[in-house]
């Protein structure tokens, strides 16, 4: 009962959108509402818990729901002034076909620009759905590019941020491992082993996705050999350590529209024109917000850049919350306000008539407000499920008495790793994938488990393998990426489709996802053995 009730606000989510087509907003609210219900009750949380716990999910979902309010903003004043069709010619010129567009723009660029921090469910679909995709395959690719690196979106920090949370604050000290530093490069080695398999099959799912069976027939090698691209240029800039991991991601994301181009380049096909688009100043312009924030992303996070900026607004970006709970808001140093000032500038550039203007803020007004409750209320869920059974003790949160016992996260990992035992391997990407399912986010999956994925490996496989464990949770986290109910609220809403789309995408992919999980954890348990 214990495992049951607190694993079924997830297939709760999951059936009201596959079964009822329900709206990832209509169903982010059931699952909060069921999550506080049975963890006030059942899970005898006080509810000033679960309040502060939805408060803390609001407030951590703004990197995220502020990045993608203003990316929206972006694209829809780019529709309104034409700027988004005159880049939609330009890609054109560049990659002919939709097979072509899907690997030059979903695998290369989309994780390029996942990797700078941009939001491709927010970004994309409105550029695919004008190329000429159907609404399924526009929000398929959306958010399917945003996972063939599984962690290296925003400047890597889904691997940064948990590592520095593991080894600093929760104090986990795998054996052989001296520093944060070496922590951080371990766990983005093996994070990126698994990848030469489940970035292909990513590559393989969207070709799927954009031309069913005779796609895949048809454009198998160049799949296979995009996604070994991808996979492969970031395990040799993980095994050299010759660049930073911030930039891992974005590297191996121009290495791939690089090949995508130089591939079909080499095939003379009659049915497509061969020439190509004119870089003009027309071109510039409309190209020139998303040109801004891309040289922004990477300037702000320069190391030494970003940590003065994190710092420069010191005390009056940190806000008490709850009991001994702050949240630093970090401003200056988050992808979500240079969006706003690239957003902002982009009205002086593009330089809207009144009636363009109006309309695109008009759309903009309407359309935010699903996206922003779904990634807000699963955060707010992560965070009640993780301080199930905490209390406020002289006004710190801490465990209750009763914690092991009633805490719904350590609940769902103790049993399946009870019901597995030598083969809780296979589980570990599972969990990743339900952490990642519910907070919407893989850098809180990552964070929220470490403590409870350090437990479960060393009563069971050994603290040895607790590297092997984390880097397979990470990545069965950023495969679940693919049908968390936020990232599809968000790409429907940029072009304006119902529950019934949201549901349609998520049947088709369900499957695939649990796939590749399954995979991560039979290479997990390779791995472990070899």
């Amino acid at each position: 009962m214990d495992f049951i009730l607190a694993i079924l606000p997830i297939f709760v989510v999951l059936i009201g959108m596959v079964v009822f087509y329900r709206s990832g907003t209509f169903v982010a609210f059931v699952g909060w509402g069921l999550c506080v219900l049975f963890a006030t009750t059942y899970f005898k949380t006080p509810l000033e818990v679960v309040l502060g716990a939805t408060a803390i999910g609001f407030i951590k979902a703004f990197g995220i729901t502020l990045a993608v309010i203003w990316t929206m903003f972006l694209i829809f004043l780019m529709r309104e002034t034409s700027a988004l069709r005159t880049l939609i010619e330009y890609v054109r010129g560049i990659a002919k076909d939709k097979i072509e567009q899907t690997l030059f723009l979903g695998m290369g660029f989309g994780s390029l620009s996942t990797s700078l921090g941009m939001v491709t469910p927010a970004m994309f679909p409105p550029i695919f759905r004008l190329l000429g995709f159907s609404a399924f395959s526009a929000i398929a690719i959306s958010i399917l590019c945003y996972d063939p690196l599984t962690s290296f979106a925003l400047f890597s920090i889904p691997i940064t941020l948990p590592a520095k949370v593991a080894f600093v604050d929760l104090g986990i000290k795998p054996p052989n491992i001296l520093d944060l530093n070496q922590f951080i490069w371990d766990y983005t080695l093996k994070i990126t082993l698994f990848l030469p398999v489940i970035s292909v099959l990513f590559a393989l799912l969207m070709l799927w996705s954009v031309g069913g069976k005779e796609a895949l027939k048809k454009e198998f090698v160049p799949g296979v050999l995009s996604g070994l691209i991808l996979s492969c240029t970031a395990l040799i800039l993980a095994y050299t350590q010759v660049l930073p991991v911030e930039v891992i991601g974005i590297a191996a994301g121009f290495a791939t529209m690089l090949f995508v181009y130089l591939y079909y380049r080499t095939k003379k096909r009659e049915d497509i024109p061969e020439e190509r688009s004119r870089f003009d100043a027309k071109t510039f312009r409309a190209l020139s917000p998303l040109l801004i924030l891309v040289v922004l992303s990477a300037i702000v996070n320069i190391p030494s850049l970003k940590k003065f900026l994190s710092n420069c607004l010191g005390e009056w970006e940190v806000i008490p919350v709850f009991a001994d709970k702050k949240e630093d808001l970090n401003i200056l140093a988050n992808v979500w306000f240079w969006i706003m000032i690239v957003s902002l500038l982009s009205i002086l550039i593009l330089k809207p008539t009144s009636e363009q203007f109006k309309n695109a803020l008009k759309l903009w007004i309407t359309r935010i407000w699903g996206p922003f409750f779904a990634y807000s209320l699963f955060f707010a869920v992560a965070f009640i499920m993780a301080w199930s059974g905490m209390e406020v003790v002289n006004g710190k949160l801490v465990p209750s008495p009763y914690f092991k016992q009633v805490n719904m996260n350590l609940i769902i990992a103790t049993t399946l790793a009870k019901a597995l035992g030598s083969a809780f391997p296979l589980a570990v990407p599972f969990v990743g994938l339900i952490g990642t399912f519910v907070g919407g986010s893989t850098t809180a999956s990552n964070v929220l488990f470490a403590k409870i994925q350090w437990g479960v490996t060393n009563a069971t496989l050994g603290a040895e393998a607790f590297m092997w464990v984390y880097a397979a949770h990470a990545v069965g986290g950023g495969i679940a990426s693919a049908i968390t109910p936020s990232k599809i609220t968000n790409a429907a809403a940029t072009i304006g489709v119902s529950g019934r789309e949201e549901g349609r995408f998520i049947k088709a992919i369900i499957v695939p996802v649990v796939f590749m999980c399954l995979i991560t954890g039979i290479m997990l348990y390779i791995f472990l053995n070899l």
